[in-house]
């Protein structure tokens, strides 16, 4: 069985990026189409931005999406920095040291605070992170009364209100954050990419300054729609699996599930030996593989993720003996299975299983499933690729 992987990515890349493509799309239509800017557009415009900014910080950080707070606060701060060095020096704005440094330093931020936050960290990291842009701040206050050397070539000549080396640095942020969403296609990734692709084209147009806010705002709704988005998601989806989390299990077998059901657990064998000879990427293909397999022989098995080596199995209205049976027929076609990473790599893997059927002494559906944990954990001690009752 091969593992192939072009058309998940373009369903990845679907599930991740229609909110902010939308979003962004919209804003882009919107300032080509309309010739005429009043200045009653520009004030709505600027007090959305800021409602919309203050709204993310808040949700997002009371819903702990730290990337999301962090980047919104770097769009606020280079808002709020770019609008000053407008005010001091007017139309000669682009040719500020200031402003040179911040365009230079706006995307790197962005994808730097993507990165170091995409995962929770703890509260001092967000002070460090904090006290690096006041530092940058306070640089470009140091420099405020200096301009950059006009007879400097690369500094001089602009592209949009980009000089060339933000310009170049720019792209490379942004390139740099296409190829990670393409390689992960998670949703905080597609994100990422679409807010910096808005504040990028608000920093290009910012001569014009209805644009630079309008861009900067289509960037705060990005993150915050696509944020609350992704909350919702992953409260009850696998984002990288596509599956059903085992929250999702104990919802549906408090309020769906029929009075008789049973689960099976299944653990992939020797999961830590293979993770450290294949790696994360081929480790998450190959859990898909099993997927395929187990629907392929059983569609009606309801299946959840549980672990990042196991999967939970449901059987409803089926007892303990009906289900072992329907497990056991899963994990013989495993067995029987060759997974193909490439030319080198024919694997024939095995899973063990526990099944556990409902009782009336269960008082909630973890308990079904620990009973399932308990029994594989001390069968597992002596034997593997093997399937049990609980």
């Amino acid at each position: 069985m091969l593992l192939e992987f072009e058309l998940e990515k373009i369903a990845k890349f679907n599930k991740g990026a229609w909110l902010p493509i939308f979003i962004i799309g919209t804003f882009f239509v919107y300032f080509f189409s309309v010739s005429d800017f009043s200045e009653d557009n520009y004030h709505a415009i600027h007090a959305s931005f800021i409602g919309c900014i203050v709204l993310t910080m808040v949700i997002m950080g009371g819903l702990r999406v730290v990337s999301s707070v962090v980047q919104a606060s770097i769009i606020y701060i280079s808002y709020l920095v770019i609008n000053n060095l407008r005010y001091t020096y007017g139309e000669d704005y682009i040719f500020s040291s200031g402003y040179n440094i911040w365009s230079t330093l706006i995307l790197p931020n962005l994808v730097i605070a993507y990165f170091i936050f995409k995962k929770q960290r703890h509260y001092k990291y967000w002070s460090l992170f904090y006290i690096f842009l006041f530092l940058q701040t306070a640089l470009i206050e140091k420099l405020q009364n200096h301009s950059i050397d006009a007879d400097s070539y690369y500094f001089y000549k602009h592209i949009g209100m980009f000089n060339y080396p933000a310009m170049l640095i720019s792209i490379i942020c942004m390139l740099i954050l296409l190829i990670y969403y393409i390689e992960k296609g998670k949703i905080l990734s597609a994100t990422a990419l679409f807010s910096s692709i808005a504040v990028f084209t608000g920093i290009y147009y910012s001569d014009n300054l209805l644009a630079f806010s309008l861009f900067f705002l289509a960037a705060s709704l990005i993150l915050l729609i696509s944020s609350i988005y992704y909350v919702f998601y992953i409260r009850e989806r696998d984002e990288e699996l596509d599956i059903e989390n085992y929250k999702e299990y104990n919802r549906e077998a408090e309020s769906k599930y029929p009075l008789k059901y049973s689960i099976s657990l299944m653990y992939i064998d020797e999961y830590e030996r293979l993770m450290k000879r294949f790696g994360y990427r081929k480790m998450l293909l190959l859990k898909k593989m099993f997927l395929e397999r187990i629907k392929t022989v059983n569609p009606e098995v309801l299946i959840y993720n549980y672990k990042s080596d196991a999967l939970i199995l449901a059987f409803t209205h089926m007892n303990a003996a009906e289900s072992f049976e329907k497990a056991e027929n899963i994990r013989r076609s495993i067995a029987k299975s060759i997974f193909v990473f490439n030319e080198n790599n024919n694997l024939q893997l095995t899973v063990s299983q526990c099944v556990s059927e409902k009782k009336r002494s269960d008082a909630t559906p973890m308990a079904v499933l620990t009973r399932a944990e308990e029994n594989l954990q001390k069968a597992c001690k002596f034997t593997r690729n093997i399937t049990i009752k609980a």
